[in-house]
């Protein structure tokens, strides 16, 4: 037998192979998505901040006469944290309580020289013109009246402010002033901490608060202590510098303490396929499914390379493992047997 003669039999015996290999189809395996789903955490740096990091300054004019708590101290709302001399403006306030009773005593008086000079008019003994001037002197009297109770209401506000005390569950963390000091206007006197009202602060890149909205578990995590979380709001703004978005979320349990720095862990809910099995065909990245003996490509539109890719997909999809590479979308194929 000629060469040419073999080199024909051989092109009609590969050729032959090639059609009974298409018709049989490309031989793969397949394994169902729901063993092959993965979930994998997402991370971010996060802190645990406070919604009150709060400076009290003085409001008046006083003298520091003490200050009976101590740093680390967790006080209660309403407990002093700043005492200031006060006998000045207790003087202040009597003060202003003898003038307001001097005042309300002179507003009587012109009451009446009112009522007696509208009786002396009915009876022409007295002139319009003394009628009119005792009507102004009332009215002047009353103003004045007004004023002055105004004014020990004020004295009073400010004998008040000698004592400066937590507006809230607070931690103190630093005395600004110190005994003796002539405390002025705006003087800072103590720093204190929101003690219950503590958050974790992060920020996330937009394509991530999707995932995190519909997390199926949020941890925030520091050294070896792990919190859990629930999402409490997203700041409807971004960062024009980092174009990143700050998401605030509470703990559910036990916070972890102000100013910790750890990373914010949560898993979606979302089943992820390994980045292994992603195939590209032409610009799309996406995978290979057994749908009615043929090789469906499924174009997976948030998959970027070497990450796992989300899928929304029935758990029980046949997704094709071996022979996935050489695949072209409605190929024919034949399942040797599942992959292990």
């Amino acid at each position: 037998m000629s060469i040419n003669h073999l080199l024909l039999l051989l092109t009609l015996l590969l050729s032959s192979m090639l059609e009974a290999r298409a018709a049989a189809g490309e031989l793969v395996t397949v394994k169902p998505l729901a063993q092959l789903a993965k979930f994998p955490p997402i991370t971010a740096s996060a802190e645990v901040i406070t919604l009150n990091n709060s400076r009290l300054n003085a409001e008046v004019t006083a003298v520091i006469l003490g200050l009976p708590v101590e740093i680390g101290q967790v006080v209660a709302p309403g407990t002093p944290l700043v005492l200031l001399e006060k006998t000045d403006l207790e003087l202040a306030l009597e003060r202003a309580k003898a003038t307001l009773n001097s005042l309300e005593a002179s507003h009587a008086l012109a009451q009446r020289q009112l009522t007696r000079a509208q009786s002396l008019t009915k009876k022409k003994l007295i002139t319009e013109e003394i009628l009119n001037q005792r009507e102004t002197e009332l009215k002047v009297s009353k103003a004045e009246l007004a004023v002055q109770r105004i004014t020990v209401k004020q004295q009073q506000r400010a004998l008040e402010k000698t004592v400066i005390r937590a507006p809230f569950k607070a931690i103190v963390v630093e005395r600004l002033g110190q005994v003796g000091e002539l405390a002025m206007p705006g003087t800072p006197l103590i720093r204190i901490l929101d003690a219950e009202r503590t958050l974790v602060s992060a920020k996330l890149q937009p394509k991530d608060i999707f995932s995190l909205r519909n997390a199926a578990t949020v941890t925030f995590i520091t050294g070896n202590h792990h919190y859990p979380l629930k999402l409490h709001r997203v700041v409807p703004a971004l960062d024009f510098r980092e174009q990143s978005q700050e998401v605030r979320l509470r703990f559910t349990d036990a916070p972890a303490l102000i100013g910790a720095t750890g990373d914010l862990v949560w898993r979606p809910k979302s089943p992820h396929l390994p980045a292994d099995l992603l195939v590209r065909r032409g610009n799309k990245l996406g995978v290979f499914v057994l749908a009615r003996g043929r090789a469906k490509f499924v174009d997976l539109a948030d998959a970027h390379e070497g990450q796992p890719a989300k899928v929304n997909l029935p758990g029980d999809t046949l997704i094709i493992i071996d022979g996935r590479f050489i695949l072209q979308d409605g190929n024919s194929v034949q399942v040797t047997n599942l992959a292990d």
